[in-house]
């Protein structure tokens, strides 16, 4: 800090340099002085205690308390197995299983030598018998592109099958009778519950569906007779993964049939379809060939369900009344409580037997 007095005596101008900031009984100490050491060890030095006081609670937020691991104990726990780790956290007091539950692994198949869903389940019009008019209504532009888009992937797909080592003769047109056998084959090996042969005609996509049927119950299947030859109405041919050149090929055949089919529990009560009722049916199904792979074989896949078409039967609700009568004149009108205790229907019993007599 600089001071400049004026003296009335003379014109001279004395300049002192006054310093406010060090004790002037700290000039002979020079650490002192400096500010390397306090004079008073309780009191920050160049009256900073007054600062201390205001910004104590800024100083608070920049200290973090932290627990750091212990290297030990965790090499310890690295060791041990989850047995004797529970048992050194319930030695400590600790549950283990309080706030973190065991973990559960969700386990998932996964195979490149299948698609696990359908690559495009686009089928023409013309190969379609609609039952019920679609609600959504396409311009003749919108239409005209699905077709030549079906057509020119139909064509790719043919094309890029036949460049694979062992499939240069394919002829989607004669794949009609190759398809009606594998689609036999699998439903007999399926009512049979022959696991090894039912891998052999369908996929690990259609082995998820189709298997829970016979394992949580039975099925029985008939074929009686094709109606009309089989014919493939798409071909598409992709690569999973994406541009990795491991192409895998679906066809979407048109099956047309008549199949006798009943569904029953594990109790042996029927859910769905009758053993001596004959229904015909028009199935699309998928069939699936790996054919990068030499060993590759056409398999089922799955079905489409196209827009239109009727809905599939549903299962037999046991919920409803079997014989109520169909005038709902003779149709009870009132509820009557049903009586469940054992003891009330011995005394009425004894009631009626008394009266008899």
């Amino acid at each position: 800090m600089l001071s400049v007095p004026r003296l009335l005596s003379g014109n001279t101008v004395n300049i002192l340099q006054r310093c406010c900031v060090h004790h002037h009984k700290e000039r002979q100490d020079l650490e002192r002085f400096i500010g390397l050491r306090r004079s008073n060890t309780a009191k920050a030095n160049r009256n900073t205690h007054h600062n201390e006081k205001m910004f104590r609670k800024l100083r608070a937020h920049k200290t973090l308390a932290m627990d750091l691991p212990d290297d030990v104990e965790i090499r310890k726990r690295e060791k041990m197995s989850p047995s004797e780790l529970r048992l050194e956290f319930l030695r400590r007091g600790i549950n283990p299983f309080k706030d973190v539950q065991a973990r559960q692994w969700t386990e998932h198949q996964s195979t490149f030598q299948s698609f696990y869903g359908i690559i495009d389940p686009y089928v023409p019009n013309k190969h379609v018998i609609r039952q019920i008019e679609p609600t959504s209504k396409q311009s003749l532009v919108d239409k005209t592109k699905e077709v030549v888009s079906h057509r020119w992937h139909t064509f790719n797909g043919n094309r890029r099958i036949r460049k694979k080592e062992g499939m240069e003769k394919f002829d989607a047109k004669a794949f009609g009778p190759t398809a009606e056998d594998i689609y036999v084959n699998a439903h007999k090996a399926l009512v049979a519950r022959n696991k090894t042969e039912l891998n052999t005609f369908i996929t690990e996509h259609a082995f998820a569906k189709m298997w829970p049927d016979v394992a949580q119950g039975s099925v029985f299947w008939e074929l009686v007779r094709f109606n009309e030859p089989s014919i493939v109405v798409s071909t598409r041919c992709a690569d999973n993964p994406h541009k990795s050149g491991n192409d895998i090929a679906q066809l979407i055949v048109r099956i047309n049939s008549t199949q006798k089919l009943a569904v029953y529990d594990s109790f042996g009560k029927l859910l769905l379809g009758s053993e001596t009722d004959e229904k015909d049916t028009i199935e699309f199904v998928v069939f699936e060939n790996h054919v990068s792979s030499f060993d590759g074989r056409w398999r089922l896949h799955d079905k489409v369900y196209p827009q239109g078409i009727a809905p599939k039967e549903a299962p037999i609700d046991a919920s409803l009344i079997a014989d109520a009568p169909e005038d709902e004149l003779l149709r009870p009108t009132d509820s009557k409580p049903i009586k469940l205790r054992m003891n009330e229907r011995i005394k009425e019993g004894l009631k009626d037997t008394k009266k008899e007599d």
